[in-house]
């Protein structure tokens, strides 16, 4: 076991290297790379892999979704094949990138609102829970259109599975963080949450005329 992973400076620089990796806007670099556009100022202007499919297409949302979602995944995995018997370790780790795409430094503090980086954290976590958390997601966009809100169902769904089956449920730590990831998702749609309210959100989808 390299290194004394007891020192809680150690931990710090974890924590530090997360956010930081987190705070990456891939959205708004592909964004720029691909079409020269900011992508904070067209469609939902939202620094994330939904708005980029909305402006640049599918390939282009799919790219930035999966970017985004290793970066929440490579900082907790290395955590977990590093030091396997240092699990609490790893679920602190999981809120580093998470609030970096969220309150990324390199936007003004004004990031996504961590759907994609959460899922990949909780892929290391919980992959269970990451998996019917998708079947809901998937069947509630299918159904309504409205990804935020499959967002939301997902994440919830997934904090369930950890709450109620989770082989780690036991672990208070582990439900705190849980629940404090899915209530940052939450906080991040709050604004989706009232057009949802209203009728006024937008689909991932338009109907022609």
């Amino acid at each position: 076991m390299p290194g004394d992973w007891t020192n809680p400076v150690i931990y710090a620089i974890i924590f530090v290297l997360g956010f930081l990796l987190g705070s990456i806007p891939f959205a708004y670099i592909v964004a720029k790379f691909v079409a020269g556009i900011d992508i904070r100022k067209v469609g939902s202007g939202n620094v994330g892999a939904t708005n980029v499919a909305r402006v640049l297409g599918l390939k282009w949302g799919s790219v930035v979704f999966i970017l985004d979602a290793l970066k929440g995944f490579i900082p907790v995995i290395v955590v977990r094949i590093w030091m396997p018997y240092n699990f609490e370790l790893a679920m602190a780790t999981s809120l580093a990138p998470i609030l970096g795409h969220i309150f990324t430094p390199f936007l003004g503090f004004k990031g996504g609102k961590g759907v994609a980086t959460s899922l990949g954290a909780f892929i290391a976590l919980t992959p269970i829970g990451v998996l019917l958390g998708f079947i809901v997601w998937m069947i509630s966009v299918l159904l309504t259109g409205y990804v935020s809100l499959g967002s939301l169902l997902g994440s919830l769904t997934t904090l369930l599975w950890v709450i109620f089956f989770d082989p780690h449920r036991n672990s208070m730590p582990f439900l705190v963080v849980s629940s404090l990831i899915v209530a940052l998702i939450w906080f991040s749609h709050r604004s989706n949450i009232r057009r949802l309210i209203r009728g006024e959100e937008n689909k991932i989808w338009k109907k022609k005329g």
